[in-house]
């Protein structure tokens, strides 16, 4: 079954999600993302590329909205390994403390915000590259199919 809309491609929970489209998605809302800061960096910014408290504000809630789609595709790529959506809220959790509290340097972060950024990659890895159950599972039929 192909999504025919935003909704669908980007919103919904159920079902599975195989890793290409999953790639491919996750891809079109990082560039979202970055069209969307792009004017703010633009219009709150200085020469040197500082951007103002209210600049990083914007940018906070950009990266906050964007984890609503990032989870629901996080959750359907877990259902297509046949796992439930337990890593998609440790991500989900792991986007907050990264958009509440960003690094600009992780070689000078401190340890606790290594592991965060460290932990997230490790997640977004397992989820882009691990296959999913080949055949039905517990979450649908395999989008493959």
């Amino acid at each position: 079954m192909n999504d025919k809309t935003v909704e669908e491609m980007f919103i919904k929970r159920d079902g599975r999600l195989n890793r290409l489209r999953y790639f491919k998605r996750v891809l079109v809302i990082f560039l979202v993302s970055l069209i969307a800061m792009l004017p703010v960096a633009i219009i709150f910014g200085d020469e040197l590329g500082n951007v103002s408290t209210f600049g990083d504000v914007l940018i906070m809630l950009i990266n906050l909205a964007i984890l609503i789609p990032f989870y629901c595709l996080d959750v359907r790529r877990l259902h297509d390994m046949n796992k439930d959506e337990t890593l998609a809220k440790v991500s989900l959790v792991i986007g907050i403390i990264a958009a509440i509290f960003p690094v600009d340097d992780l070689y000078y972060a401190p340890p606790p915000m290594k592991v965060v950024y460290i932990v997230g990659t490790v997640l977004g890895l397992y989820m882009l590259f691990s296959p999913g159950t080949k055949g039905e599972n517990q979450y649908g039929a395999d989008p493959l199919a």
